[in-house]
């Protein structure tokens, strides 16, 4: 899997947001009753972009009952207009691992699975604080197994204790 590892800008957006956990099916729900009001964004929005943005709490072990804060959203210019039953939010930037996943959306676990267990444990870069986003734009094509959408994991440089001088 192609990765890059950039310095992300910050971003604002706005949209819904919801409490879960990934036992629950409330994620598919709030995307249903977001994308029908993504129009009321139109004019502040970046064109073709939607994020699904995992806001974190903190970088500590998580398991399938660990609540989360989700927003589905759309990149906005700028917080003059945030409709009723929205939320204004800023997702902070900095390092950032990009990862395509190719496919439909029932295969993204074995994304996020690559990531989190294989690519994290393999390479110089551990997870940092920030917000988890799935970045959605023209090459998303709902249920088509070519389909393609961004994953972008906050990380940071591993410390090696090895590489530390010894006094």
């Amino acid at each position: 899997m192609n990765v890059i590892v950039l310095d992300r800008d910050p971003m604002k957006v706005v949209g819904m947001v919801i409490r879960t956990d990934t036992t629950k099916s409330e994620i598919p729900e709030l995307w249903e009753k977001f994308i029908p009001r993504m129009e009321e964004l139109e004019e502040n929005a970046v064109p073709e972009c939607s994020l699904g943005i995992c806001l974190q709490d903190s970088i500590e072990e998580h398991d399938d009952f660990t609540e989360f804060s989700y927003l589905a959203a759309r990149v906005v210019k700028d917080d003059s207009l945030i409709p009723e039953g929205m939320e204004y939010y800023e997702v902070k930037g900095g390092l950032t691992a990009v990862f395509t996943h190719v496919g439909s959306l029932d295969t993204l676990s074995e994304t996020y699975e690559y990531i989190y267990e294989k690519w994290l444990e393999e390479n110089e870069y551990e997870l940092a604080e920030g917000d988890e986003l799935e970045w959605y734009d023209s090459r998303f094509i709902y249920g088509d197994e070519k389909s393609k959408l961004d994953i972008h994991i906050p990380v940071k440089i591993k410390n090696n204790s090895s590489d530390i001088e010894q006094l």
